[in-house]
């Protein structure tokens, strides 16, 4: 899985599964994931470039903790 990021560096984790889920429900082959403190929700958004006209998609996900 290739990625471009933008912005400071950030040290947060996701559970692998929950994204996996996110990515395999969301209809395209690029997503936007917006971070923005280690210790808030993620957002996910299909990229504007491939997005449907017809829904819109907001997916949230929940940092870990890193031990």
């Amino acid at each position: 899985m290739a990625c471009s990021y933008n912005g400071q560096d950030i040290e947060i984790a996701f559970n692998a599964r929950f994204i996996s889920d996110m990515l395999s429900n969301i209809d395209t082959e690029e997503v936007n994931l917006h971070m923005s403190m280690p210790n808030r929700a993620g957002i996910l958004t299909p990229s504007k470039a491939q997005a449907n006209a017809s829904e819109d998609i907001l997916m949230l996900v929940m940092p870990v903790m890193i031990g």
